[in-house]
């Protein structure tokens, strides 16, 4: 460690001692800066340019202090949240597909409350004041809910990365009860109302989106990354490359889903094969949202207001498990669930139709 005279004219250090540089020339005698160089427990040269002698021995004392608490007792400065949060980023954007759901739940919520904290700064009570703020801005329990995952994820990252050693806070804080089992489903009606609005809208590519999410009980991110390559109409499947279940899956799709595609075919270049994405953006691009869309599609059709677009997919799922003609294990394959359990809320639908069926010969011996 050492203080040294900086040459601003060529960023050369010198003894405290020396009048001019001895490189350029430049004169010591007024408006001195000094460099303060380190060299820190990893082996890595540090300098810091300040503009006093006092400041720069301070710093150097400052800097020999925490060189002998790393060395001798293994004592290092916390990581910012924020800057454990950067390197964080960086490895889910190679090995999440949700990254950018991540981060903009993390710049939204929890950068302005804790990113400037040290990690061991950051207590349990820090946490269930800002879940406390999100409900009562109005956010659901599952978005408050996701909020603590994250905290909670970016701490079991940083431990496994030797970036943090101290306990995570996060699992300190009870999360809110989220009813997971809920199930959307439209009525009749309300289907008919939805389809006749998509028939006259204008917007021919979302309208014939929101047409086949219904029809197939895709989910949006795989139906906004669906590309004509992975489409046969001839045979009648498409293939899910990297679906939220992981391994590609191929699935078949129903006459009234087909007859959307080749809608969507002939909306596109007519004198030449489709390519690209089945249901591009208006700029051609990968669509990574539809609210503004979707519910003014909603306002249209006059649909309760708190349905949402995935809603579409339990309305696929419903009217399929409660048709009598499926088992829950074709049901499972149709909506690419991992395991049966996932499968498990539209039981009841098929529990009334086995009941419905056991019925039928009472009624005809009656």
């Amino acid at each position: 460690m050492s203080v040294n005279l900086f040459c601003p004219g060529c960023k050369s250090s010198h003894s405290l001692s020396s009048k001019s540089c001895p490189k350029c020339g430049n004169s010591f005698l007024n408006d001195r800066k000094y460099r303060v160089m380190v060299m820190t427990s990893e082996g890595k040269r540090v300098s810091k340019i300040v503009d006093s002698l006092q400041t720069a021995k301070n710093l150097e004392a400052k800097f020999k202090t925490r060189a002998i608490e790393e060395r001798f007792f293994d004592l290092r400065p916390e990581l910012a949240v924020s800057a454990a949060w950067a390197k964080f980023l960086a490895w889910a954007k190679v090995n999440k597909k949700t990254w950018r759901t991540d981060q903009l739940r993390w710049d939204k919520h929890v950068a302005g409350r804790l990113g400037n904290k040290p990690m061991d700064k950051v207590t349990p009570g820090d946490i269930t004041n800002l879940m406390t703020d999100l409900k009562a801005a109005g956010y659901a329990p599952a978005s408050v809910k996701h909020i603590l995952v994250l905290i909670k994820r970016l701490y079991n990252w940083s431990s496994k990365q030797g970036l943090y050693k101290g306990a995570n806070p996060a699992t300190r804080v009870t999360a809110p009860k989220v009813n997971n089992a809920r199930t959307e489903c439209l009525t009749r009606e309300e289907i008919g109302r939805l389809m006749a609005v998509l028939d006259a809208h204008r917007n021919r590519p979302l309208a014939l989106m929101v047409k086949f999410a219904l029809l197939t009980g895709l989910r949006r991110g795989e139906i906004f990354k669906l590309d004509w390559r992975n489409v046969s109409l001839d045979e009648g499947f498409i293939t899910l490359i990297d679906p939220k279940g992981g391994k590609d899956t191929v699935l078949p799709l129903s006459l009234a889903a087909l007859d959307v595609l080749r809608q969507a075919r002939d909306n596109q270049l007519s004198d030449q094969e489709p390519n690209g994405l089945v249901f591009p953006s208006r700029n051609g691009t990968m669509r990574t949202e539809c609210r503004a869309s979707w519910e003014s599609l909603k306002r249209q059709a006059a649909l309760p207001r708190e349905f949402r677009f995935h809603g579409l997919r339990h309305t696929f799922a419903s009217y399929i498990a409660s048709s009598g003609k499926v088992s829950m294990f074709t049901l499972q394959k149709l909506l690419t669930h991992k395991s049966p359990q996932m499968t498990q809320r539209y039981s009841h639908l098929l529990d009334s139709t086995l009941r419905e069926g056991a019925n039928a010969f009472t009624a005809m011996i009656s």
